[in-house]
């Protein structure tokens, strides 16, 4: 494996990540500007299955990335070939490390965007015409489902990738309800929906997701082999809760 040179923002230096197929991609991914899942190894693998593996659907495509955090995936999706990612996120301070993160790193200005607000009121005024939608690590911090696909839908997006913590896998359709506090990074934004600094959330199982995307319009198309990979690349630790199903990737293709 090559090691990828330091990633310095204003915020400092940020753990360098791997690039563990191909030099010349080099793929880059923050681990300082955010203390929601900043395990290396953990980026790395899911790097792969995220972006990687979807290199050909993000290269050269306008990409909206859903609740885009500290901008570690628009980022990501801009060195895979995409050619703008607009993000959409509700914590301020994320959005600033956002864009200090992509200016320090000298990526065009005119690449990216990110819009601060509620994704769901977002997405109902209207985000423009997107070609991806990435909904990474957001399907379980919230219950708005309607308001989310409804507006995915109106991006007339041909891809979906979205990568999710489920609940277990039955036969039925199931959404699993929780609360979140708002004030932990990692949880929901509070909207206007919560109460006493919580929201209702729900984390669905793979059924619930796909009958939910296929309401809108989208079938799941492929799935990456979360067990093929970390056995591929053991040098880079492992994703127990991708090899367990207890979470998912998943694209799917339009097919309105």
């Amino acid at each position: 494996f090559e090691l990828l040179e330091h990633f310095r923002a204003r915020v400092g230096i940020v753990g360098e990540v791997l690039d563990v197929d191909a030099p010349e991609k080099r793929s880059r991914l923050v681990l300082e500007t955010s203390t929601t899942a900043a395990s290396r190894g953990r980026l790395n693998l899911r790097h792969l299955a995220i972006i990687d593996h979807h290199r050909d659907v993000l290269k050269g495509a306008r990409v909206l990335d859903i609740a885009s955090h500290d901008g570690r995936w628009t980022f990501a999706a801009l060195e895979a070939g995409a050619a703008h990612v607009t993000g959409i996120e509700g914590r301020p301070d994320l959005v600033e490390n956002a864009r200090n993160t992509l200016a320090a790193k000298g990526v065009d200005a005119a690449r990216y965007d990110f819009v601060t607000g509620d994704v769901h009121d977002v997405l109902t005024q209207g985000v423009g015409q997107m070609d991806v939608v990435m909904c990474l690590g957001f399907l379980y911090h919230t219950l708005r489902y309607p308001e989310l696909l409804a507006g995915i839908r109106a991006t007339g997006a041909r891809h979906v990738i979205v990568d999710s913590k489920v609940s277990a896998n039955t036969n039925r359709s199931i959404v699993r309800v929780i609360s979140n506090p708002g004030e932990i990074q990692s949880m929901a934004v509070e909207d206007r929906f919560s109460h006493n600094g919580k929201s209702l959330v729900g984390i669905p199982n793979p059924r619930a997701i796909r009958q939910m995307l296929r309401m809108y319009g989208y079938e799941v198309a492929g799935e990456p082999n979360w067990a093929s990979l970390t056995a591929k690349h053991p040098g880079i630790g492992s994703v127990n809760a991708y090899a367990t199903g207890e979470r998912v990737t998943m694209l799917a293709v339009d097919v309105d």
